[in-house]
């Protein structure tokens, strides 16, 4: 009977990764715990609903000054108004790169001024 050897050394190895991997596991669920506790604060301190904050910043950006002001108007729907100075110095400006004419530019200055 003392013939007999068994040979642990495969369900030795096979419980060594068993092991690791439970380590390595457990390691990755603390830091995605840990990961989602500090987003969730985080959101919280700036006054988002953290469940809710792609949709409150969405919104927010819909609200945007400055998007809006970048959106090409739609056919017919009536133009921004910007101020005299901002619609004279363009017209100076295509003036001095010679697209408009002194004629032109003569005439759209005094339609500007008028209103």
């Amino acid at each position: 009977m003392d013939d007999l050897i068994i040979d642990d050394t495969p369900l030795q190895q096979m419980s060594g990764f068993m092991t690791l991997f439970g380590v390595l596991f457990v390691g990755v669920l603390i830091f995605i715990v840990v990961s989602v506790v500090r987003r969730w604060k985080v959101a919280r301190d700036a006054g988002y609903d953290p469940l809710a904050m792609d949709t409150q910043i969405a919104a927010q950006l819909g609200r945007s000054e400055l998007l809006r002001a970048a959106e090409p108007t739609a056919p017919g729907a009536p133009a921004q108004q910007r101020s005299i100075e901002d619609r004279l110095s363009e017209l100076d400006d295509l003036h001095a790169r010679g697209v408009i004419s002194d004629a032109e530019h003569a005439a759209a200055r005094t339609k500007a001024l008028e209103g």
